[in-house]
Order: C-alpha cells, then structure tokens, then sequence
C-alpha cells in the first residue's frame, strides 16, 4: 500500500513538474520580441529574426513576430520569405487592413498578382508600440532609429 502510495506521490508530482514547465513556455515571448525589436532597430537582422523566431516557439499565435521576421526578410531583400511570414501574420490577425495592402502590394513585388503599387500611408496604430512597423508600400522600409 506504502508503494502505490509513494508511486503515486511521485507520479503526481513528475506530472505537476511537467505541466507547471508548459504553461510556464509561454512566459518569454514578450522579451524576445522586445529583444528582436532591437536588433532590428540596430539592423542586425539575423540576430532580430533569431529573436522573432523564439517569440514564436514561445507563442504560435504572436502574429507581430511574424510581421518582424517580414520586416527582416524585406530589408535583406528575400520578398518571398518576406511574403510568407506576413501571410502568416495577415492569416492571424485578418482585421489588419494595412497588412493586407503590404502583402497585396508584395505578392505583386514577387510576380503573384498583378497589383498597381498603393499610395503609401502612415501605418496606424494597430501593431503594437514597440514593434517595427511594416515596410510602406511603395517605398523602402522604413530606416531603423
């Protein structure tokens, strides 16, 4: 009885450990982000998409960290990687009117869909404060402060 006991005890326990460090995951995500932020501001993109690719192992749905891996991938001129995380991100936060203008005006850039280039506007306030904001349509990303 003492061994179902302590088998159970220490079952118990294991499976606490284990679920406590999974929901404790999703703790990190805003300092990757914020770390991503800057490395992107001091155009080190590598270093800003190593970060926005653990914001996203840290939480699938952080749509912004998908928009910094776009920004990234714009600056450095791979517009189809760019493309795809944007996509990702429009897929995840649908209501984003100027994330649909960039990505239409992007799958243009690639040879996707043939769409005139829009004027460029200023990208409200809709992405979070801290987050690089995505490149204008039209024109060349924005420079990094």
């Amino acid at each position: 009885m003492i061994q179902k006991i302590c088998g159970f005890a220490l079952f118990a326990a294991f499976y606490l450990s284990f679920m406590g460090a999974a929901l404790a995951q999703n703790d990190h995500y805003p300092q990757f982000m914020e770390m991503g932020n800057k490395a992107y501001n001091n155009e080190k993109y590598e270093l800003a998409m190593d970060y926005y690719n653990s914001a996203i192992d840290d939480n699938p749905d952080c749509w912004q960290a998908y928009v910094g891996l776009g920004n990234c991938f714009y600056y450095r001129k791979k517009y189809k990687d760019s493309l795809k995380s944007y996509e990702k991100a429009l897929k995840m936060n649908p209501g984003n009117s100027d994330l649909m203008k960039f990505v239409q005006f992007l799958r243009g850039k690639v040879g996707l869909l043939a769409v005139p280039t829009p004027t460029p506007t200023a990208i409200p306030q809709a992405l979070p404060a801290g987050l690089p904001p995505l490149p204008l349509p039209g024109a060349a990303p924005p420079s990094p402060r």
